[in-house]
């Protein structure tokens, strides 16, 4: 069945041909000469080819915006589909520019609708993640700004405020934990919140808090610092009754009036052994002598450990025999003085007494190792007293690193050397090492001018021609007491090395 735009071509030319049979009948009747028929069918021709070349210009230029149009979805389509990460559109290969165009177009339009409903989504998620990360203190879910979001960053994005509301109810579990405790540390020690971090933290109000990492960390910093505070306290407290339980036997106070019975907050109850223990040194000031005698029983002590000199001993009021309130205060002073000195600088002190405890163990593990019938026991001594010896060897030069940092720190904060009788202790104890070290060295020697005197007075020995007769076990005896001969002599040789 034809078209009916065929067909309506058909009537077009049956109709011009009418016209023009038509036109020709009035040229007829008019009586025009064939020269002018010529010429005005000429002019009928020129309008109609003009009248066609401009419908058929307008028809091509259709067909080009629609390839131009084509073109653009095309690239807009392609834009779409790398921005939301979606496979390239695939057309029908079969369809016309106009219904082509149509279709794209249409894709288009949806990806756009698909686009913005990814923004607003992901606009609507930023916010809620920004919110609780401020909380937080966190670095929110990045995204760049007008870049349309996958749909696996928008998973992410929900992943991601899941996790953070998670965190942040486990960090308000732990805030409200440590606010009770410190709140309650607070009023047992009777402390006022003073810094503005204590303020927020136990004052304002929970949802006010930023609960971040560091202001966890730094609750838990001021609830062990308040814990150190009341521990302190409670140490002063023993203290205090220790002081009080002193005095009462100097003093001979009788038992039915040692009271040391009281309740309350920490600080309440310190302040009363507080007045109780000063209402006994009153007393004690009337047996200042005694009191004094002891004192100086405790400086001797303290001198001993922070390793005193004879000269920084020698003090003028030791020898004073006048024993007056003057006197006793002197001697508080200096008790005080040498119990805050040994106090500051203990680890010094402590370190240096550890290595000479240690150097002595290890020049008696030194001495058993250069002993020859050490290898008689049987029973697993040798092998404990050979790696203590080796341990001793690898923990004393951290220990010397360490004395090293303590003395560096003392002497920066005394401005002044560090001595030990008259000598520097690094400079002391590179001598111990080098001593002992020049004592290796001579043990070893002697060792090898005996064996040369030894291998020089042996009468060698001559090896039959004929094949030995020596049973297998003898020889497998000998092997072994060669072996273990020989292990004896490297033992022997060992030298220690200078940390």
């Amino acid at each position: 069945m034809p078209r009916q735009s065929e067909a309506l071509a058909s009537s077009i030319i049956h109709l011009l041909n009418v016209k023009m049979a038509k036109l020709q009948d009035v040229w007829d009747v008019i009586g025009i000469q064939e020269e002018k028929r010529l010429e005005r069918m000429g002019s009928v021709k020129i309008h109609i080819e003009m009248l066609l070349n401009e419908m058929i210009h307008e028809e091509e230029l259709l067909n080009d915006q629609l390839n131009e149009a084509i073109q653009n979805w095309q690239e807009k389509l392609q834009a779409l589909c790398s921005e939301l990460l979606l496979d390239l559109y695939k057309a029908d290969k079969n369809s016309t520019p106009l219904q082509l165009e149509k279709e794209l177009r249409d894709e288009v339009t949806t990806l756009l609708k698909e686009r913005d409903f990814r923004m607003e989504q992901c606009e609507i998620l930023l916010k809620e993640d920004q919110a609780l990360c401020n909380d937080l203190c966190k670095t929110p879910y990045y995204i760049p700004t007008g870049k349309v979001p996958s749909l696996e960053e928008i998973e992410e994005l929900k992943n991601h405020i899941l996790s953070a509301a998670k965190e942040k109810e486990r960090r308000l579990g732990t805030f409200l934990g440590l606010r009770h405790e410190i709140t309650n540390l607070m009023a047992n020690i009777d402390h006022v919140p003073d810094t503005t971090f204590e303020k927020d933290a136990v004052l304002e109000q929970e949802d006010l808090f930023f609960l971040s990492d560091e202001n966890i960390k730094s609750l838990e910093v001021l609830r062990q610092q308040l814990v150190k505070r009341k521990e302190e306290l409670v140490t002063m407290q023993e203290s205090l009754k220790e002081q009080i339980h002193s005095l009462w036997i100097t003093l001979q106070i009788p038992t039915e009036q040692q009271n040391m019975e009281t309740t309350g907050p920490i600080c309440e109850v310190n302040a009363v052994l507080q007045q109780n223990l000063e209402q006994l040194q009153q007393m004690k000031i009337k047996n200042i002598k005694e009191v004094i005698t002891g004192i100086r029983e405790q400086l001797h002590t303290y001198w001993d450990k922070c390793l005193y000199s004879q000269q920084q001993r020698e003090l003028d009021f030791l020898q004073s025999e006048n024993f007056t309130e003057e006197l006793l205060r002197v001697h508080d002073e200096e008790l005080l003085k040498i119990t805050l000195y040994y106090e500051k600088y203990q680890e010094l002190f402590d370190n240096f007494e550890k290595w000479e405890r240690w150097w002595k163990l290890f020049l008696e593990f030194e001495k058993k190792a250069s002993d020859p019938n050490r290898y008689a026991n049987r029973g697993g001594t040798l092998l404990r007293e050979e790696k203590d010896r080796t341990l001793l060897q690898k923990k004393l030069p951290k220990l010397e690193e360490e004395l090293k940092l303590n003395i560096l720190k003392w002497e920066t904060e005394q401005g002044g050397p560090f001595m030990i009788n008259g000598q520097k202790p690094m400079i002391y104890i590179a001598t111990q090492w080098e001593q002992h070290r020049f004592k290796k060295d001579q043990e070893k020697q002697e060792r090898s001018v005996k064996k040369d005197d030894a291998s020089i007075c042996r009468t060698p020995l001559k090896r039959p021609l004929c094949p030995s007769n020596t049973p297998q076990s003898k020889i497998r005896k000998r092997d072994l007491s060669r072996k273990s001969n020989c292990v004896k002599g490297q033992l022997n040789s060992t030298t220690l090395e200078n940390p």
